[in-house]
Parts: C-alpha cells; structure tokens; sequence
C-alpha cells in the first residue's frame, strides 16, 4: 500500500527537502536499515509517500540548515495509508513484535504419539523381525 503524509510550505533556504522512509531491518544494538520514499513537491508544499504494508515502521523528517536538529520523527503504517506518530521505543516496540519468530519452528515428530507396543506391532505386521537391539 501507499502511505503518505502532507507536507506544508518550507523556506528552502533554510529547509533540506522533506524525507521519507520505512525500517527494512533493525538489528539489536544498532541503528534501523531504510529504505527511502520520495517527496512530490516543492518549497510550496507536497506529500511524502513510500510503499508500506500495515504495521510498517515509517520514518520522516526536515534537516535544518541552521543546524537546530530539524524533524525526525517515528510512526507505524495503518491500514488506510495513514501513519500514526509515535515514539522510537513504540516503533522499537512494533518492530520486534512484528519480527518475532515463533518458540518451536521445527515440524512435530509423527512418531511421538505411537506407543512402543504399536510399533512393534506395525513393525511386525510389514514382516520385520524384532529383537531387544536391533530390527532386522
């Protein structure tokens, strides 16, 4: 899906132009990989916009060219294109849970719920010998 933001005018001889940007990666420990949207505008105003699924962890912002730090902000990608603002820890918090892989991925042993005796039984139903060590 397509998520946006409206950007108003900006004085751009003091503003960079506006970014976008959605987490592709966010190692522990390290700072998010990003891949970059784009802005559709000029120093008039535009729209940020950048491919998301919902649950996407989104990135924007302004450099100040005065160096005051700018905008550099946090959202979470919702189902109608929005992106709802939030706080580096919030958009950690998203990540992970979106990222988290479940306890027991390996497949469920078949065998584990046959008993020995029906085993054995199966076992010699094919013709198989059993013996205490081995099945020959």
């Amino acid at each position: 899906m397509r998520a946006k933001i409206e950007w108003s005018s900006y004085n751009q001889r003091r503003y960079g132009r506006p970014w976008i940007a959605r987490v592709t990666a966010w190692p522990i420990g390290a700072r998010p990989e990003l891949e970059w949207g784009g802005y559709a505008g000029d120093d008039a105003g535009g729209e940020l916009e950048i491919e998301a699924n919902p649950g996407s962890i989104i990135r924007w912002g302004q450099k100040d060219g005065r160096g005051n730090g700018g905008t550099n902000e946090w959202g979470i990608a919702k189902t109608d294109g929005t992106i709802e603002c939030c706080a580096q820890p919030q958009a950690r918090e998203q990540w992970a849970k979106s990222t988290t892989v479940p306890a027991s991925t390996e497949p469920e042993n078949p065998l584990a719920k046959i008993t020995d005796d029906a085993l054995i039984t199966e076992i010699r139903r094919r013709g198989l010998t059993v013996t205490e060590e081995k099945i020959i």
